[in-house]
């Protein structure tokens, strides 16, 4: 594979990751809405956070940035001439 397809594959594979990474973070905070305990008390939200969700959400944040750290440095060794 050329270096040009590489570096359209592994960004293009990054965009997924965080198009990913978005959906399992959504998936990993849900809100509820809860009436008021008492007369009087007003009512409240409650979030709550999945630690498998948003560890899966930063893991591939991580591996898009990889992805777009190894495109830039092929672009950048690749457009250097050898002396």
């Amino acid at each position: 594979m050329s270096e040009r397809m590489t570096r359209i594959v592994e960004l293009c594979l990054a965009v997924l990751a965080v198009g990913a990474a978005v959906w399992c973070w959504n998936r990993g905070v849900q809100t509820s809405d809860f009436a008021p305990a008492m007369d009087g008390a007003p009512a409240f939200t409650g979030t709550h956070y999945s630690g498998t969700w948003i560890g899966a959400a930063t893991g591939l944040v991580i591996g898009a940035g990889l992805l777009v750290i190894d495109v830039v440095r092929r672009r950048v060794s690749g457009s250097r001439t050898p002396e």
